[in-house]
């Protein structure tokens, strides 16, 4: 990757934000955190043309936190359409060799919360988790716009099921397209509210289990 070695003089900067934003269809906001994270990662602004795929994923990340059009609590249909655009983008931008980060988990988590907010359930992983989905014996990688998917659909589907279900009740999320399965318990915190906790994760078709499947 190629460092910038020098200071971009700011309407060369502003110039940049703005075909950023034009490029990935994201507020000029959106655009310039997605421009200030690349110089954070050493990428030199003036090519920016050659890291979509890495801009991409601070587009599809960032908008998550920052999007006027996402409420706290989530309710309609403005959630699940940017669903669709976040699964879309990802899709098409991001590498499928790339692996999941930590900091791609932690948005993805931030983006659960805010759907499963509506049932008053509370979304985390395990550390295993980010191990799994990088697991080779996915053989194809998994990546953050299945993950992102396969909340939306389970909030969309069985949200209302899961928040009726018991403290320390397991079961795993299988996506049906993806072959995506992923095993959950549900824990009371101290706070008295349910925590959906993702075990693990793995990409496999006809995942036994002797818990109950809801499939998406």
């Amino acid at each position: 990757m190629e460092k910038s070695k020098e200071m971009i003089p700011f309407k060369k900067f502003s110039d940049i934000v703005n075909k950023i934003s034009k490029k990935f269809k994201i507020p000029k906001n959106t655009a310039l955190r997605v421009a200030q994270k690349a110089q954070e990662r050493g990428i030199n602004l003036i090519k920016w043309q050659q890291y979509l795929s890495m801009l991409g994923t601070f587009a599809n990340t960032i908008p998550a936190e920052n999007d006027p059009r996402i409420k706290e609590r989530v309710e309609g249909y403005t959630e699940e359409e940017w669903g669709d655009i976040l699964f879309a983008k990802e899709l098409k931008l991001r590498q499928l060799t790339e692996r999941v980060s930590k900091s791609d988990l932690d948005q993805i988590e931030k983006y659960a919360d805010r759907l499963f907010a509506a049932v008053k359930i509370d979304v985390e992983f395990t550390k295993h988790f980010l191990d799994r989905v990088n697991d080779e014996r996915n053989k194809k990688p998994i990546n953050t716009a299945e993950l992102i998917r396969l909340f939306r659909l389970t909030y969309k589907k069985y949200g209302k099921k899961i928040a009726k279900m018991n403290p320390d009740a397991e079961a795993v999320i299988t996506d049906m397209e993806t072959d995506v399965n992923m095993p959950f318990v549900l824990n009371l915190d101290r706070n008295g509210m349910l925590d959906l906790v993702a075990k693990t994760v793995m990409r496999k078709k006809d995942f036994k289990t002797k818990d109950q499947k809801l499939r998406v």
